[in-house]
């Protein structure tokens, strides 16, 4: 297996619409914008996202690198790493989100998806990481808890229900 790990950009547009129109719109912590858009507004989309790596998001107050995550150049998922850290998002937000094609979850690639962008993380100099679970979200729970994952806040209210909080050490990577 080849997996890979690639930062987002325009020229992949082709390649990962239709990986984004294959995740649910709505899942438990996560919204999939991209689901109900046309091509076109995908592209656009896709500008957006490139543009967060350096100008912050206005409703987070945070930049991202966004990833696509191949397996044999197949685009499965998607994984976000938030590289603007402030009092929020290293006390208490979720700094990396991730997304998974339907077809491939329960299989091991998400856990090696987020796997990967803890590499990404300690190369951009992080020292450990937040991860944000549902509490419900049990695949996801366990992705986290293989890469090192353990609860710091357990059980906070949320919009949609409960999550949990987890830290990721880098140094243990």
């Amino acid at each position: 297996m080849n997996y890979e790990l690639k930062i987002i950009n325009i020229d992949m547009a082709h390649d990962v619409y239709e990986m984004y129109k294959d995740i649910p719109f709505k899942e438990v912590g996560s919204t999939n914008i991209i689901k109900n858009q046309t091509y076109e507004q995908f592209k656009k989309q896709l500008k957006e996202f490139k543009n967060e790596e350096n100008i912050k998001n206005e409703h987070l107050d945070t930049t991202t690198n966004r990833y696509i995550f191949y397996l044999n150049n197949i685009p499965i998922g998607e994984i976000g790493i938030r590289t603007t850290l402030n009092d929020f998002w290293i006390n208490r937000g979720s700094q990396i989100f991730y997304k998974l094609r339907y077809y491939y979850r329960h299989k091991g690639y998400g856990t090696k998806m987020l796997e990967l962008a803890l590499i990404e993380c300690k190369k951009l100099g992080m020292k450990q990481v937040r991860v944000n679970c549902s509490d419900t979200n049990i695949a996801s729970k366990r992705i986290i808890e293989k890469n090192g994952g353990t609860i710091d806040i357990k059980n906070y209210k949320n919009k949609d229900g409960y999550s949990s909080s987890y830290i990721i050490k880098l140094e243990e990577i």
